[in-house]
């Protein structure tokens, strides 16, 4: 272990290195630099009769290093340090320090360019999903950051970042600094002079981070090849994935931005924008999300051959009388090959102490613009029996594990229109296993759901109180609490 004093220190600043460090490499860290002289610029205004700690200065007296990261071996990435700062009444300030340096944020936000100019229509924001180890994730959604090389302005490193991130070649003269906007820079030696830009850390992390906006209108296909592009620099670790969300305007004072896997943002459209997102885990968000705030905002035909999950078809057929019909109908697309089912759906009960449940879902359905009352349910894979995906479908979608106890006849959902069917599978949750203690689902980035379970004897008188509060009744659940009620009324 080496020491070594500050340059430019009076009195005397000795700064303890650990063996992987020298004094030039700390000395050229980038991160060190701009931590230590904007302390130091923040200890001088002590001198002001008018700062609270004007009476009993604090004083910078050692740094101790205590642990350094190396990016590929060689650069400099983070040092961890504690700074000695007290006053001459031995008052300590806390100086646990992560050093990493800054950071840019960016949101950009793209438009079809066939939606009329000046309009909020169908704009989309894009996100990068990458793995993030410290906040235990492998698939954080984010808006596109990275870190400064201290190379250039704030503006040039965002620009650099999103080019790494998105592929996107943007001017830095085309960002607009939000933070700068917002936050004034310092204009006297009396103030601290600290970087333009928020700081998500500040009780132990000297990160800084502006935040940039960009705007572009982009062709409706070069919209579609962004999502779920693979991007970022391999060499450095990057696995990041393009993500885009909507952005939708439900009225003239909020800007809601829906994210697939992250809890609701807004930003007040009154006066100064400020922008405020908020990147959590995928589950929580999930949590955070209500089926009634969906809704439908339009409604098209649909060309045949741009349909992926079912097609509208014309049988000729004959009658008992031997006359040819046709008949209009739909077929779904996306039975698996020898399955006789398209799907299955879940009776799962809960057994609780009090008596036994019915585990439903509130989930919204464009068809029906209305976020329904269900039972899980879910398609079949290839090669799957109904049994084994009633039991895939729980736990994906609710979390809950479950044995099965009975599988139905095949059932035709509404045959008059369409050929779906599928098995009603029974399945019994222990609500005493660990596994059902700590439900983790595994959604889709398009499902939403919520997730509840009602007394089987109050099933009938439930469904009819949730149709009043606006929610609309699957048939499933509909036709199990009338088959409940009927048993109860006729005594079966």
């Amino acid at each position: 272990m080496s020491t070594f004093t500050l340059p430019n220190s009076e009195p005397e600043i000795p700064i303890h290195l650990t063996p992987d460090l020298s004094e030039e490499q700390l000395l050229s860290f980038p991160a060190f630099n701009t931590w230590i002289s904007t302390l130091r610029h923040s200890l001088s205004t002590q001198k002001s009769p008018s700062h609270a700690f004007h009476s009993a200065p604090y004083r910078l007296r050692r740094i101790d290093v205590q642990s350094v990261d190396f990016f590929g071996g060689k650069r400099l990435g983070f040092v961890k340090l504690q700074a000695d700062l007290s006053n001459e009444n031995g008052e300590k300030l806390p100086g646990s320090v992560f050093l990493r340096g800054g950071s840019v944020g960016m949101m950009l936000i793209l438009q079809p360019d066939d939606v009329p100019e000046g309009t909020e229509d169908e704009k989309q924001v894009i996100l990068t999903v990458q793995p993030r180890i410290p906040a235990g994730s492998l698939a954080l959604a984010e808006l596109p950051a990275g870190m400064l090389d201290n190379s250039g302005t704030f503006a040039g490193g965002a620009a650099k970042e999103i080019a790494e991130e998105t592929g996107l070649e943007i001017p830095a003269s085309d960002l607009i600094n939000m933070t700068e906007l917002a936050i004034p820079a310092s204009s006297s030696d009396s103030e601290e002079h600290l970087q333009q830009a928020m700081y998500p850390s500040p009780g132990g992390c000297d990160e800084f981070i502006p935040l940039f906006l960009w705007q572009k209108r982009v062709p409706r296909d070069q919209l579609k090849k962004w999502q779920g592009k693979l991007t970022g620099l391999r060499e450095h670790g990057e696995k990041i994935t393009l993500m885009l969300c909507p952005l939708d305007q439900d009225d003239s004072s909020r800007t809601i931005l829906t994210l697939p896997h992250q809890a609701t943002c807004t930003h007040s459209a009154k006066g100064d924008r400020v922008i405020s997102v908020i990147s959590t885990n995928p589950n929580m968000s999930k949590t955070n999300c209500k089926a009634s705030d969906a809704k439908v905002v339009s409604t098209e035909p649909l060309m045949i051959k741009d349909a992926r999950w079912t097609k509208l078809v014309l049988s000729t057929y004959k009658d008992p009388l031997g006359k040819e019909r046709t008949w209009e109908h739909a077929e779904r697309a996306t039975r698996p090959e020898g399955s006789a089912i398209d799907g299955v759906g879940i009776v799962a009960i809960l057994e609780k102490a009090s008596g036994p449940e019915l585990l439903l879902q509130k989930q919204f359905r464009p068809p029906v613009d209305k976020a329904v009352i269900e039972i899980p349910a879910g398609l079949v894979d290839a090669g799957e029996s109904a049994a084994d995906s009633a039991v895939r479908e729980l736990r994906e979608e609710t979390g809950y594990v479950g044995k099965v106890s009975e599988v139905s006849p095949i059932m035709f959902n509404d045959p008059g229109f369409c050929n779906t069917n599928l098995n009603m599978v029974h399945v019994t949750v222990d609500m005493s296993l660990p596994e059902n203690q700590n439900l983790k689902t595994e959604l889709e980035d398009n499902e939403f759901i919520e997730v509840f379970s009602l007394p089987l004897r109050k099933l009938y008188a439930e469904c009819k109180k949730l149709e009043s509060e606006g929610y609309a009744i699957d048939a499933r659940v509909g036709t199990l609490a009338e088959g409940i009620e009927l048993a109860r009324r006729w005594k079966l």
